[in-house]
């Protein structure tokens, strides 16, 4: 399964194939955990969210008609967010992150991700060595939980406590700044046009 593309494995959940929908699930839950909580900074209910965009997936999986995976989970939980800022307001912090899209869109334009990746590099310093070690070959290097586990010489339990170790302290970065960083990373489009797509979620 992990040498199939997306395409095959949203073809073959059509077909209500469990092992496909559990590879689509892990490889893509944790960059959409990252994106949720770049902006809620709340493990709780991005979580919720990514569970959710998988749970609407695997109920709608006979209908199913995407294109470009990547993009339409990352659409979709950038949608459930948004919801979730607006119907909850849950802080004000949150708030003023919804109203400053207009400013991230203007950060993308002139910082350079990997001077934003040196930045949260400098403040996983702070963290122990195999902690920020695990995270780096996780976020950076595109490694696995089972591979860094078998890499390292630990569990792969292990290795998920110390990615969610990072991400709790990445919680005091600026949001702004971490907010760019995925926007960097995972964004195809540009905000302005989201409003056209997500109708797809």
């Amino acid at each position: 399964m992990k040498n199939l593309q997306d395409g095959i494995l949203i073809e073959m959940i059509k077909q209500s194939n469990h092992l496909a929908f559990h590879e689509f699930y892990q490889r893509h839950w944790e960059h959409l955990f990252l994106k949720a909580f770049s902006i809620l900074q709340d493990s709780s209910i991005s979580e919720d969210i990514v569970q959710d965009v998988f749970l609407e997936i695997w109920n709608r999986r006979t209908d199913l008609n995407i294109e470009k995976p990547s993009q339409y989970l990352f659409t979709c939980v950038k949608h459930a967010v948004f919801k979730v800022l607006q119907k909850e307001k849950l802080k004000e912090r949150h708030l003023n992150a919804l109203n400053s899209i207009d400013l991230l869109v203007q950060a993308e334009a002139s910082m350079d991700t990997r001077e934003i990746e040196q930045a949260i590099l400098n403040h996983l310093d702070r963290l122990p060595e195999r902690c920020k070690e695990i995270f780096v070959m996780s976020r950076f290097e595109n490694m696995s939980n089972p591979e860094i586990a078998l890499k390292l010489g630990i569990n792969t339990k292990t290795v998920e406590n110390q990615i969610y170790r990072a991400l709790k302290s990445l919680k005091t970065l600026m949001p702004q700044l971490l907010a760019v960083y995925f926007l960097l990373i995972f964004e195809d489009l540009p905000i302005k046009e989201f409003g056209s797509i997500l109708t797809l979620c």
